[in-house]
C-alpha cells in the first residue's frame, strides 16, 4: 500500500467495518458521505451488513484490510481509494468493499458493497 493517503483511506474503510461489525450503526453512517447518505439511510445500511453478518453470528473473527487499489474503473476525481475488508466469522468469512473519498477536508465512505465478490 503506498505512504499517506493510501495509510489515511485504509484507515477509514477499516474503521467503518469494525464500527459496522461491533453494530454501532451510528458511528458507521457517521463516516459516510453526503452522497452515501443520499442513496442509503443508516437502516438500510444496518439491514444490508445484517444480511451478510447476521446478528446470530456469534463470534465476529478479526477484521482486516485485505487489498487495496488506488485507481479502478468507475474511480470519481474526489476518491482516494478502494479497500476490500474481510470480517472473519465462525463457519465463513465475508467482506465489504468501501470506497474512500474526500469531501472538504474529511475523507469519508462514499459506497459500499456488502459481501464477498
Amino acid at each position: 500500500m503506498p505512504g499517506g493517503s493510501g495509510h489515511d483511506y485504509a484507515s477509514v474503510a477499516l474503521a467503518f467495518t469494525k464500527a459496522l461489525a461491533t453494530r454501532d450503526y451510528p458511528s458507521a453512517y457517521g463516516m459516510t458521505s453526503k452522497q452515501f447518505q443520499t442513496g442509503m439511510s443508516m437502516e438500510e445500511m444496518r439491514a444490508a451488513f445484517e444480511t451478510i453478518v447476521p446478528t446470530d453470528w456469534t463470534t465476529v473473527g478479526s477484521i482486516e484490510v485485505g487489498m487495496t487499489m488506488e485507481s479502478w474503473p468507475d474511480k470519481q476525481p474526489s476518491d482516494l481509494g478502494w479497500a476490500y475488508v474481510s470480517v472473519g466469522g465462525d463457519a465463513y468469512s465475508e467482506a465489504v468493499i468501501v470506497v474512500v473519498t474526500r469531501e472538504g477536508r474529511d475523507l469519508r465512505v462514499r459506497s459500499v458493497e456488502f459481501g464477498r465478490p
